[in-house]
């Protein structure tokens, strides 16, 4: 009852993909059934033959499943490497700067203290 209402639902959306997954859907179950009448093979055969190919699907999304999982490790180790590296280096620069600062510091007080000391020895010969 649920389902008829939810499939009347996407059907009547004016969306095109609704309409495309409703139909692939339909096909897709139409031809399970198709496929399952028509097997030249007995019951137990298409049993074995359903459960086999269940089994190398499960298999198959395992696999894909450790792949992504294996890649996603490896781009987070990328980003965690990407970052140290740029800390580091934002940690360097700001060292850097803090020594120029240093030095400028000191030049500059030396140079006013060369000025004052002009200044004070003009005065005095004055």
């Amino acid at each position: 009852m649920k389902y008829d209402k939810m499939l009347s639902k996407c059907v009547s959306q004016e969306s095109d993909s609704s309409k495309a997954i409703v139909a692939l859907l339909t096909g897709l179950a139409v031809g399970a059934v198709l496929g399952v009448l028509f097997a030249p093979s007995s019951g137990e055969e298409t049993r074995t033959l359903i459960s086999d190919k269940a089994n190398d699907l499960t298999g198959d999304l395992k696999e894909k499943y450790q792949s992504v999982k294996e890649k996603i490790v490896a781009g987070k180790d990328d980003l965690t490497d990407l970052k140290d590296r740029t800390v580091e280096r934002v940690k360097s620069k700001a060292s850097d700067l803090n020594q120029e600062f240093k030095a400028y510091k000191e030049d500059a007080k030396t140079d006013i203290k060369q000025a004052s000391d002009d200044l004070n020895d003009s005065v005095q010969n004055a």
